[in-house]
């Protein structure tokens, strides 16, 4: 470790600053859309924004999103993935980030069962139509009771 290192980790960032560390390693990224992005970080800027290179979008899904899976103690959940090469996100949609141990990185994916991409992207999407649904009649009780729900459609993480 050089001296760099050692200043970086000690100083306290609160910024988009605090990212340079993770410049060139392998990251994960959540986004307000709810989709789950892996890559190496290439470069960011003031904004958060992030350019991954070998990136890849993955879905996960739980026994508990299919009502198949949910009689079935056996089934294991679900995953999908797809390669998207060199990916931009824009700061304003990072819900979560952080580095990932490239010697454990797929580890839980050893108690899941790979699906095609497509239909883990429609059952996502059902997914994510049903909880608007859901939380649009919640937000509508509510209104009536004069209280405000904290819901917005473009929050799905």
């Amino acid at each position: 470790m050089n001296v760099e290192d050692l200043y970086l980790e000690s100083y306290a960032f609160t910024t988009a600053a605090a990212i340079v560390g993770s410049v060139d390693r392998k990251i994960f990224v959540l986004l307000r859309d709810g989709r789950n992005v892996f890559g190496i970080l290439r470069t960011f800027d003031q904004f958060a924004n992030l350019v991954l290179q070998d990136a890849v979008e993955r879905i996960y899904l739980d026994n508990d999103d299919d009502e198949d899976a949910k009689n079935d103690t056996a089934a294991k959940p679900q995953y999908a993935q797809a390669y998207r090469g060199v990916f931009m996100v824009r700061g304003e949609n990072v819900v979560m980030m952080g580095e990932l141990d490239i010697d454990r990185e797929d580890d839980h994916l050893d108690e899941r069962t790979q699906i095609p991409f497509g239909d883990a992207e429609r059952r996502l999407a059902d997914k994510h139509r049903q909880r608007i649904v859901t939380e649009s009649k919640r937000t509508q009780r509510l209104l009536q009771m004069g209280m405000v729900n904290d819901f917005v459609k473009s929050d799905l993480y």
